[in-house]
């Protein structure tokens, strides 16, 4: 059992900027201070995963100027950290927050968390004007930092809908140029989202062109991959191809292996981006620290019926031949991918249609309504929430023995794929409030998975190098005064 104690289970998070104040002055003549803060007395983790020291940190502009005993030094504000431990604020690289960060710009459930930069556009849904979303949100008062990817599903939606079939040379040509305007206008890499319509119609082919674009421009290549559940590791494949053929770093996002027939697979999936790492490619990853998916209750449909949206899908429904066919499909889906093979297994998360509903796993809904728990009447369940419009589900689908061995993984980063969560609305995935206190909880402090320096390391340069952040990610002079309090007991 580890020697710490993690006493609160969330992070107090302190944006150094909150604390530069100007204070009035009694004086006629005007006081010189050596920093703007100092922190004193911290337990000291800098991020890099080495051991914590104790020390003092001293701020100015914004900045770390000082590590070390500056109990000879003043500050305009001081705080005494006897007690506490200190890091770098965390970096979240798999965030859906951009999505309505125009609405609630605090993400205060991220800010609680300890995060203090974002990287938004993940899954191939991004804004489609990158440089008018950066824009605004630059006018309005972030929390966390932000950075943001272009989507491959919203470039293509641009050019092409969301037709099910491949890309013209000239469709291609015009999704090349609209991610150089991305890449232009700041977006840090490309994003895909190749389970999720309409990117689950591109080939490798489009995908390596994108990527090129990204490439040209010093991006990086995120993916959710085509597959996670029986076809995970040919979807590992294919990612690793990506960025051999567009030379490019690629990250895969929240890496799982989803459903019965796969649990145990994370070892064969970790040993490909292992073998691809010795081959000299940058190939890294990240994670949230849970049994549980959550997307749309669309993941589970076979992705050729729901080309041309909704509508078409409710319009393939009423031919019975076809309503069947999809019907069958589901009910594959749920015995081996993100069903479980369980009504227990899908969970209502958000359905504006009937909010009562959420919170409820299918298995309640069923036994409501007297109904057999069988797979069949959970893919008609299905059917029905899909057909008045669909919503947002949880998937109680992974095996916990492959959450902790990704965990450990060298190149793992943690990540919440989480969004603005707000108390009170929906019942959405623990994620979006608690990744960071769980990962430091449950897997450091309670079950010794992680080093507690190597989880922060995890939070803070490892992912900072992912982005290329070269003054983020570690406590160090010259760097960023992003902090993290963590109320711990050694």
């Amino acid at each position: 059992m580890k020697s710490y104690r993690l006493i609160l289970p969330i992070l107090a998070v302190a944006l150094i900027t909150y604390f530069f104040l100007n204070q009035p002055q009694q004086q006629n003549e005007p006081v010189t201070y050596d920093f703007d803060l100092i922190i004193a007395n911290a337990n000291l983790f800098d991020g890099s995963g080495n051991a914590p020291v104790k020390a003092d940190i001293g701020i100015k502009d914004e900045m770390v100027l000082a590590i070390g005993d500056l109990k000879q030094n003043t500050g305009k504000e001081s705080i005494e950290a006897e007690g506490l431990s200190v890091s770098p604020g965390f970096i979240d690289l798999h965030s859906h927050a951009d999505r309505k960060v125009l609405e609630i710009p605090q993400v205060p459930n991220m800010l609680q968390q300890g995060i203090t930069t974002m990287l938004g556009g993940n899954c191939g849904g991004s804004p489609s004007n990158i440089g008018e979303f950066l824009a605004q949100a630059d006018k309005v008062k972030l929390g966390p930092n932000l950075a943001v990817l272009i989507g491959h599903n919203t470039v293509r939606k641009e050019v092409m809908g969301t037709e099910n079939r491949l890309a013209s040379e000239d469709e291609i040509a015009a999704m090349e140029a609209l991610v150089g305007q991305s890449m232009k206008d700041g977006a840090y890499g490309l994003s895909t989202g190749l389970k999720y319509v309409p990117g689950t119609y591109s080939n490798t082919e489009e995908v390596v062109s994108l990527a090129k674009i990204s490439a040209q421009h010093n991006g990086i290549y995120t993916s959710h991959m085509r597959e996670e559940g029986l076809g995970l590791l040919e979807a590992v494949k294919e990612t690793i191809e990506i960025g051999q053929q567009a030379v490019i770093p690629v990250h895969i996002s929240h890496h799982k292996a989803v459903g019965l027939p796969m649990w145990g697979k994370s070892k064969d999936s970790i040993a490909m981006i292992e073998a691809a790492r010795n081959a000299g490619q940058d190939v890294t990853l990240d994670q949230y620290p849970y049994t549980a998916s959550s997307t749309s209750f669309a993941i589970i449909f076979p992705s050729w019926s729901l080309a041309g949206g909704n509508d078409a899908l409710v319009e393939r429904l009423s031919d019975p031949e076809t309503r069947e066919k999809i019907k069958q499909a589901i009910v594959h889906n749920i015995k081996t991918d993100r069903g479980g093979g369980d009504p227990a297994r899908i969970q209502v998360a958000n359905y504006p249609p009937q909010p009562e509903y959420n919170g409820k796993t299918f298995k309640d809904i069923l036994v409501e309504r007297g109904l057999e728990l069988t797979i069949d009447n959970t893919a008609e369940l299905a059917i029905e929430i899909q057909s008045k419009g669909g919503g947002q589900a949880i998937y109680h689908a992974m095996e916990e023995s492959d959450v902790r061995y990704i965990m450990q993984y060298e190149y793992t980063s943690i990540a919440t794929d989480g969004a603005n969560a707000q108390i009170g609305k929906g019942s959405p995935h623990p994620r979006n409030y608690g990744t960071y206190p769980r990962v430091l909880g449950k897997y450091t402090r309670d079950e010794n998975v992680l080093e507690l320096s190597d989880a922060i390391r995890k939070m803070t340069s490892l992912p900072a190098a992912r982005m290329g952040l070269t003054n983020r990610g570690l406590i160090k002079q010259g760097y960023y005064a992003d902090l993290v309090y963590l109320i711990l007991q050694l």
